[in-house]
């Protein structure tokens, strides 16, 4: 097995005349016109860049947790009065192997345009061909956007196949009684958004932000346009939005607060009655506490490929660890709607 960021391998030096990919829904190869190809719509997970990475987690491993009673004393007269303690606990993360695992071979090639994208033995050894570094790209991309949907929505009870490895984030908030809930009565429209979310980010504690910790405001895309629409709508120019777009993400800061609102796609948008169980995710998450098990972080970014002769069957995929948890959750914060 090999990975390309280690070896540079080339599709030329390991495909057979036979070898082929899926072409069924294209047409018939008649010039090479381009080798520019346009893959499907996706972007990687980047959640796994805010919140605490363990690495060298084979199974499971104790997130180490330390608290001090320590109270000051008069130092006027000799001698020592031992008081207070030192509180060790610790609470248990998980990682289980996942992986992208594929494989390609498909005899309908040679009359297609992949055709341009591969050597086949007839054309030049030296060409450079750029399916193995799209391919690779490609992967690596899915493979994060699944790991984030995964260490969001994982269910072990689901009927998603990606997402039965383990419990995620939002069903441990939403089954863990001391995260503290912020209970609004009613959907949540762009006529009550702001102040309510406004009133949400004000709950953080006081102990997060003076000890220069600022936890985000994480929400789908939808309820953070209807902050927006809000803002908008009631002409408030003293709140100023610098609304960004990075990746899949949409993020400003919640005016009169300093708290960051973070859209990510794994957040449910709710229904039309957006409340209970229909109601929107909504979450305020110190990422510092948060905590994201692997084997080695790289793993995730890595790319094999691999040719069985046998088989004539070129294999590839990516695989890594994972596993979430978190601690602390007194200090996140959640929406429910009555």
């Amino acid at each position: 097995m090999a990975r390309t960021k280690k070896v540079k391998q080339k599709f030329h030096a390991r495909l057979k005349d036979e070898f082929d990919f899926d072409v069924s829904n294209i047409g018939a190869y008649v010039d090479e016109q381009s080798e520019d190809i346009l893959v499907a719509l996706i972007e990687g997970g980047s959640l796994v860049s805010r919140v605490q990475v363990m690495e060298g987690v084979k199974g499971s491993e104790k997130i180490k947790l330390l608290e001090m009673d320590t109270p000051l004393q008069s130092a006027e007269n000799c001698g020592k009065t031992p008081d207070g303690n030192i509180i060790f606990h610790d609470k248990t993360i998980s990682s289980v192997p996942v992986k992208i695992d594929m494989s390609t071979c498909n005899k309908t090639l040679k009359s297609t345009w992949a055709q341009i994208l591969l050597s086949l033995g007839k054309r030049a050894e030296k060409e450079d061909l750029p399916l193995d570094d799209v391919i690779a790209a490609f992967v690596i991309k899915r493979g994060r956007l699944k790991n984030q949907d995964i260490m969001f929505k994982g269910d072990t009870a689901s009927a998603n196949p990606d997402l039965v490895h383990y419990d995620g984030y939002i069903k441990k908030w939403k089954a863990d009684p001391l995260i503290p809930a912020q209970t609004f009565a009613g959907p949540t429209t762009a006529a009550n958004a702001f102040a309510r979310y406004v009133q949400v980010a004000n709950a953080a504690s006081s102990k997060l932000l003076d000890n220069g910790i600022k936890p985000e405001l994480i929400m789908p895309r939808a309820e953070a346009k209807k902050i927006v629409a809000n803002i908008w709508a009631d002409k408030d120019y003293n709140a100023l939005l610098n609304v960004k777009e990075e990746g899949a993400e949409m993020s400003f800061e919640l005016p009169t607060t300093n708290i960051t609102v973070r859209t990510y796609s794994q957040l449910a948008e709710g229904t039309l009655t957006e409340v209970g169980a229909n109601a929107p995710e909504v979450y305020l998450v110190p990422y510092e506490f948060m905590f994201f098990a692997t084997d080695l972080e790289g793993d995730i970014d890595e790319f094999w490929l691999k040719y069985e002769e046998i088989q004539e069957k070129l294999f590839f995929g990516a695989e890594w660890g994972s596993g979430v948890e978190y601690v602390y959750p007194e200090y996140f914060g959640k929406i429910v709607l009555t």
